[in-house]
């Protein structure tokens, strides 16, 4: 994929940071796999120093592994990461229901838009929680987790009922409590079903790498 589409100019180095977050996200970088400046500059079009620097930064951010006198790896993602990941997404959406200080019942989002897929209706839904916090410290580490979170998050649909879990968010809207409950049971499924999560996205890096 070479970056250089229509519309206002990017530097070298948030094109390729942009590109290479993009990547990560649609699951074109192979779990595990080793990152090559050369090949991915060439790929992208840029010279290796924005590749380096961008690949610099998503390692600061732990999006991919930097393995000293090795050089750059896609995130490889364990049960044991998987389960945390979730827990901590799930305590930062609490702190935004606690935050939020709006008297019950909430106040809905937009209905859904029907061309969506129920995998973003539901991130949609999410984001719309923490953010209606108010609180932009907490929105930017939930944003960070949900980064790191991407590729389990892609593969969701394989493993959840996402099109139920979003009905029932919107009906719990109704009392706070009841909205607090229905995400936490949310995350506690997404937590004991992380050994089908990794499954699934390593079935999908098995499927990119042929």
């Amino acid at each position: 994929m070479r970056v250089g589409a229509p519309g206002k100019p990017k530097d070298p180095f948030s094109a390729a940071l942009e590109a290479l977050r993009d990547q990560l996200r649609n699951g074109r970088l192979v779990s595990g796999e080793p990152l090559t400046i050369t090949d991915l500059a060439h790929d992208l079009g840029l010279s290796a120093t924005p590749v380096r620097e961008a690949l610099s930064r998503l390692a600061g951010e732990r999006l991919i592994e930097d393995r000293r006198g090795r050089g750059y790896f896609a995130p490889r993602l364990d049960v044991s990461d998987v389960v945390e990941l979730y827990g901590l997404r799930r305590l930062y959406l609490a702190e935004a229901l606690a935050e939020s200080g709006e008297a019950v019942p909430l106040s809905p989002p937009e209905a859904p838009d029907p061309a969506l897929s129920s995998c973003a209706q539901l991130g949609q839904f999410l984001d719309w929680i923490v953010a209606r916090a108010g609180n932009r410290a907490l929105f930017d580490a939930y944003r960070q987790v949900g980064e790191r979170l991407a590729s389990c998050v892609r593969v969701e649909p394989e493993v959840f009922p996402l099109s139920e879990e979003v009905a029932g968010l919107r009906e719990a809207l109704l009392e706070r409590d009841r909205l607090a409950v229905a995400l936490e049971r949310m995350h506690d499924e997404r937590r004991r079903h992380a050994p089908d999560v990794v499954r699934a996205m390593r079935a999908g890096a098995n499927i990119a790498s042929l």
